[in-house]
Formats: C-alpha cells, structure tokens, sequence
C-alpha cells in the first residue's frame, strides 16, 4: 500500500518504487505523450488564444479538459512517487529555465523534459555519492542550475549593456 504520513507526501521516496507503480506510471506516461502529440497544435491554440482556435472549429472545452486531466494525473502520479515538493520544483524550474533559452512551445517542452531529466539523474547521483535524501539533491540541483543560469543572464546583460525592463504585467 500508499504510506499517506506527511513525509511521504511531501517528500516521498523516488528509491522504493514498486516495480507495479512503475509499469503503471510507464503506461500513464506513454498515454499522455501520445494525447500530446495527437492533439499538439489544437492544445497549443488553445493554450494561447482560446477565442480564435474556438473559431477555428476546435474543441476548446474538450482540449481544455484534456489538459487539466493530464496535468491532474502527472501530478498525482509523481506525488506519490517523489512527494510535493520535488514535484512543484520540477513543474517550475525547468519550464522556466527552458522559457529563457528557446523561443518555441515545441522548444520549451523538449529542453524542460532533458533538464528534469539531468536534474533527477544528476540529484540521484549526487545522493547516491555523499548518501543524501534523493528528492532534496534532486531540489539542490536544480537550485543550483537555476541560480547559475540567473547569474550567466545577469552578466550576459550587463557586458552587453542590455538591461531587460521588468514585465509588470500591463502589457505593450
């Protein structure tokens, strides 16, 4: 069974897996990838204006629900598996970072899957080599990666004297 104590759920236990939640989590995954791919440039309409792909003839409601319920289940799934915690820093960190670095949707997806990726296969070894919790050196990471590519931003700007305004949200 699920331990539900409060660690477990906010940290959970990427180590000690069952072998059945695995298979289970392979299957989900490969059926949300699948969804994504079927349905790729309707959901990113969607996702950007909803109005026009409305217009276009998509099914908006239906897309709309599709994504909730894929992100519902992705969270869920990992919940259990690394906890709360690791799960909101990867839903964060890479996306972010990715953002920064491509200008496409297609892009930001692929490079915030490879960073999650290098920053779980990074953290478990990093825990593995100074016998550390695997979620936390995970989260370190990612941190790390985070707060170093600030930085780069940071003197890339100031050595091309390029100063980026802050978005304060009211638009052109």
């Amino acid at each position: 069974g699920y331990n539900t104590d409060l660690m477990s759920f906010l940290f959970g236990s990427i180590l000690t897996v069952p072998g059945a939640d695995i298979w289970r989590m392979a299957v989900l995954d490969a059926a949300i990838l699948g969804l994504i791919l079927y349905y790729y440039k309707q959901l990113a309409a969607m996702s950007f204006d909803r109005e026009f792909s409305e217009v276009r003839g998509a099914p908006v409601v239906f897309l709309h629900y599709l994504l909730l319920a894929m992100t519902a289940v992705s969270v869920v799934m990992l919940i259990r598996v690394v906890g709360l915690i690791l799960v909101m820093a990867l839903l964060t960190i890479p996306p972010y970072l990715a953002e920064r670095r491509v200008s496409s949707l297609w892009g930001m997806m692929a490079l915030s899957t490879l960073l999650s990726i290098l920053f779980c296969m990074a953290g478990l070894l990093l825990a593995y080599r100074l016998d550390l919790t695997s979620g936390a050196s995970i989260i370190a990471v990612a941190v790390v990666v985070f707060a170093a590519a600030g930085l780069f931003d940071a003197l890339r700007a100031r050595i091309s004297g390029h100063h980026p305004v802050p978005d304060n949200g009211d638009g052109p």
